[in-house]
């Protein structure tokens, strides 16, 4: 959130802009009423559901355990899983939209 002193410059870059280049500041205001408004959807491992995060758990404690053994299959399979659920998540997730 931001401040009122915040707001009250935003406000005033605003309007010196308007005054200044009005043919930028309309293509904005265009932008701004073609642009959808709808409700962020949740992002990141979080937002992808259970099987990427499950994933991600698996690999990480198959990292940890497979370095306290010393034993390279399994930290290996431990940064193959780690990777796969992430490209999951990035997968599954709706990309952020950009500022309005």
């Amino acid at each position: 959130m931001l401040s009122d002193r915040e707001r009250g410059i935003l406000a005033s870059i605003e309007r010196d802009l308007v005054t200044s280049d009005p043919h930028f500041a309309r293509r904005f205001q265009v932008l701004a009423m073609a642009r959808p408004r709808r409700p962020l959807a949740p992002s990141g491992i979080r937002g992808a559901g259970p099987a990427p995060f499950v994933l991600l758990i698996t690999g990480l404690t198959l990292l940890v355990l497979g370095g306290v053994t010393a034993t390279l299959p399994i930290v290996g399979t431990g940064v193959v899983l780690a990777l796969l659920a992430l490209v999951m998540a990035s997968l599954i997730t709706a990309p952020r939209p950009g500022p309005a």
